[in-house]
């Protein structure tokens, strides 16, 4: 029999499996035909953001995000821009209402974006890691 002591030290201790599996797992993903294999984690909030507009053929990005209500978005949100979506959200509408810039487009799910991408060569999206990826795509791997 548990005593009461134990079980309220196992109902403080944290649960890192549950927490973790809150986040979705996700793979940035570009065309085949880009060139970029790689990025930082800053590199790709600053594509999002709309900082950086243009690929080194200086072809112009594309970033392409999911829905609001998106899981997926909700886990690439706060990993790259290290914000809420509420937050990065806030931050264009004042982009837009400056006449500064306007944000990515959004797409309704994974296979809404990889057609993205399909139609558009220079964009970029992310998609949940189990999303089958075609020859069409490639996966760019981000470092901290």
């Amino acid at each position: 029999m548990l005593r009461p002591g134990l079980v309220l030290l196992a109902l403080l201790v944290p649960l890192p499996v549950a927490v973790r599996g809150q986040d979705v797992a996700y793979r940035v993903v570009v065309h085949r035909t880009n060139n970029v294999s790689r990025l930082s984690r800053e590199q790709v909030s600053r594509i999002f953001l709309r900082k950086i507009t243009q690929w080194d053929n200086h072809q112009p990005m594309l970033p392409v995000d999911q829905g609001s209500d998106s899981p997926v978005r909700r886990t690439f949100t706060k990993q790259i821009h290290q914000k809420t979506i509420a937050a990065v959200q806030t931050w264009w509408q004042q982009q837009t209402f400056a006449g500064v810039a306007v944000a990515p487009p959004e797409r309704a799910g994974d296979a809404d974006v990889l057609d993205y991408i399909r139609r558009y060569p220079n964009a970029i999206g992310y998609v949940r890691a189990g999303t089958l990826i075609t020859s069409d795509f490639k996966t760019v791997d981000i470092t901290p």
